[in-house]
């Protein structure tokens, strides 16, 4: 049985109503699984509940590590533009990638490595 997005999200606040800082994705998940396991036919991803705690107005901090260079969103799925800057001798250079509908940015070069949620 597929959870509607708003299930997930009654089932974020209430995890985040009991812990202020949820550390790590998978710990998040763990949780909200806990609060929707009134029916144990229900699954739902680790991916879906970031996007759906993201797009609901959660606030998420990403922490980044060196890596192979993402240049798709994590949150909505959207491409990720460059953002450019430029050098002492007026060329311009890449810094960082940014989305430009959910405003998400990383360095280049760096791949999201934790999520941390927070109320």
């Amino acid at each position: 049985m597929r959870v509607t997005d708003q299930q997930i999200l009654e089932a974020i606040k209430k995890v985040l109503s009991e812990d202020t800082i949820i550390h790590s994705q998978k710990e998040l998940l763990e949780k909200v699984k806990n609060k929707l396991s009134i029916n144990k036919e229900i699954q739902v991803s680790a991916e879906r509940i970031r996007k759906v705690a993201k797009r609901y107005g959660v606030k998420v901090q990403v922490h980044s590590r060196k890596g192979k260079e993402i240049k798709i969103c994590p949150f909505c799925g959207k491409d990720l533009q460059n953002i450019m800057s430029q050098d002492l001798f007026g060329r311009a250079t890449t810094i960082g990638k940014m989305c430009k509908n959910c405003r998400f940015e990383i360095g280049l070069g760096r791949s999201p490595a934790r999520y941390i949620f927070r109320r």
